[in-house]
């Protein structure tokens, strides 16, 4: 059955309960008629407002995200950091005396890598400063 059919269908359901009703209610007298729809007013009102709570219940817990695992970190290299989430702390690193860059070896899965020395791999946002030295032979401004 196509959309435009559905909903053609189901206007004219509603449509036809309405009209059953007028009919229904014509038949009783004013104060019947009266009692009737108040009493059919208060339980459709108390459906559709636990209808409403529960469509609320649901969309809220939809809408709370599922926590992840963290992410790989690989960091190999001397005086390397890596950081699999956000940071909001100041990173301080320093590499004193290193004269070759670390071998560059391939991360052992998805994630963060900081392999060379010094370096420095954030998977989320930083907030915080980041300062890096590395000093030795082969560097400018060797002690």
């Amino acid at each position: 059955m196509s959309r435009p059919l559905k909903v053609t269908t189901a206007v004219v359901l509603v449509l036809a309960g309405l009209a059953g009703w007028g009919v229904v209610l014509t038949g009783q007298g004013l104060d019947r008629a009266e009692k009737w729809i108040s009493i059919v007013g208060v339980c459709l009102s108390t459906l559709l407002g636990l209808a409403g709570l529960v469509l609320a219940w649901l969309t809220w817990r939809q809408g709370q995200p599922t926590p992840t695992p963290p992410p790989t970190v690989h960091t190999p290299g001397p005086g390397a950091v890596g950081i699999g989430g956000d940071n909001q702390g100041t990173i301080r690193t320093e590499a004193t005396g290193t004269t070759t860059a670390a071998p560059s070896l391939p991360a052992p899965g998805p994630g963060i890598s900081a392999s060379g020395i010094g370096s420095v791999a954030i998977g989320g946002t930083n907030t915080a400063p980041v300062h890096t030295k590395v000093t030795g032979p082969g560097t400018s401004g060797t002690p």
